[in-house]
């Protein structure tokens, strides 16, 4: 069962005739909210008609059922056929949605000014945290929506663009051994064996069988100019422009970007306040499986600032905010506050092996003709700059 703002069936060889009504209080302990049904039957024929109203308690279940809604059903008056188990579950998405609206970038990032690193971190992390979790079944139709080949018209698109290849794909080819299945930029292995950031559909992309099975866990990096062990492409059926070694990998680079933003992301949505028990998930330039640390930091900051967001990825990340999860990835909105935090790649390629891991602030140095800068890092994150201008 579902509700519309109006949902009639009336069979056209029914008249109309002189109706009796009888009002049914169902109260949901799941929900501060009582629900009241007037019920309108017809003694001479076999239907019902239910106007459901909402009495919230809270100022959370303001959503789209507010107005009058009426349902006729068909068949012999049982009350078990008003599924209320059904009603519960259209109103605890309804409920979701409106406790985690998609708001508007101007609106969404509130009193930020003036912050930068730990204290910017945690503040989106306050922002982008509480999101509505979908179930991992339910990830294969979100993908086919937010990664669709025709992204102006996904309902309708019958392909997706699989993420290492940038080959267009059947959507009926997901999860078949010759086809594509969901691919965890930020790796399960590193801390996401449950919770919300398993099903998180930023860090979900399609990706072609072989080719996910390939990239493994292995973190995101460029191979090193020395490396003899390096393929290009990293394996025959990724793109051409992709590489990889016994440890790194990196992706098509019209999509480097995009990937550095996702891991961004899930650093500041599940690096504080993991109520679950989900690791804490940070981002290393000495990335660890038992410290639940992904990288390479400095390439990701590299490619943040080589690959900045593109339309596609701008509507990707609206529409995982209004049709799923209800939250934004900032490092898309606002792709500046990637330096705020970690810093940029050119103040940082050679400083961060040392950072995730280590509690105690850390200094560097950096000298130019105009000033000295004092760079400050704890946990990986920048807490601090000091400037000294010279003579």
């Amino acid at each position: 069962m579902f509700f519309t703002n109006s949902l009639v069936y009336s069979p056209p060889q029914f008249a109309k005739i002189q109706q009796k009504r009888r009002e049914i209080r169902v109260d949901n302990s799941l929900f501060s909210s009582s629900i009241n049904f007037i019920l309108s039957f017809s003694p001479n024929r076999k239907e019902t008609s239910a106007s459901p109203s909402f009495a919230p308690t809270s100022g959370l279940l303001r959503f789209a059922l507010q107005n009058w809604c009426h349902l006729l059903i068909s068949g012999a008056f049982v009350i078990s056929s008003l599924h209320v188990n059904d009603i519960a579950y259209a109103i605890d998405k309804s409920k979701a949605i409106s406790k985690y609206p998609c708001e508007e970038i101007g609106t969404y990032y509130k009193n930020l000014e003036g912050l930068v690193g730990v204290d910017l971190a945690k503040r989106l992390n306050s922002i982008v945290s509480p999101h509505h979790s979908i179930p991992y079944k339910e990830v294969w139709e979100a993908i086919n929506i937010l990664d669709a080949a025709d992204f102006e018209h996904p309902e309708t698109s019958h392909e997706v663009i699989e993420i290492y290849t940038q080959r267009v794909v059947s959507k009926q080819l997901a999860g078949k051994p010759e086809g594509w299945n969901r691919e965890h930029l930020w790796p399960r292995s590193y801390g996401l064996q449950k919770g919300p950031a398993r099903t998180d559909l930023h860090n979900i992309r399609p990706a072609d069988v072989n080719v996910n099975s390939a990239r493994g866990n292995k973190y995101y990096g460029e191979c090193s100019t020395t490396s003899t062990r390096c393929l290009r492409p990293a394996t025959h059926e990724a793109a051409p422009d992709t590489e990889s070694d016994h440890d790194k990998w990196a992706p098509p680079f019209q999509v480097r970007g995009d990937i550095a933003r996702s891991l961004m992301y899930m650093a500041i949505c599940y690096g504080f306040n993991q109520s679950d028990g989900t690791p804490y998930l940070q981002l290393s330039n000495s990335p660890s499986l038992g410290r639940h640390e992904m990288g390479l930091l400095s390439s990701l900051l590299k490619w943040n600032e080589l690959d900045p967001p593109s339309k596609s990825e701008k509507i990707r990340n609206e529409r995982v905010c209004s049709k799923f999860q209800h939250n934004r990835n900032p490092f898309i909105d606002h792709p500046e506050f990637v330096n705020l935090i970690w810093g940029s790649f050119s103040q940082t390629n050679s400083n961060l092996s040392p950072l995730l891991s280590n509690d105690t602030p850390i200094e560097f140095q950096k000298n130019n003709k105009l000033n000295s800068e004092k760079l400050i890092y704890q946990y990986g994150l920048l807490v601090g700059i000091d400037i000294l201008y010279l003579p």
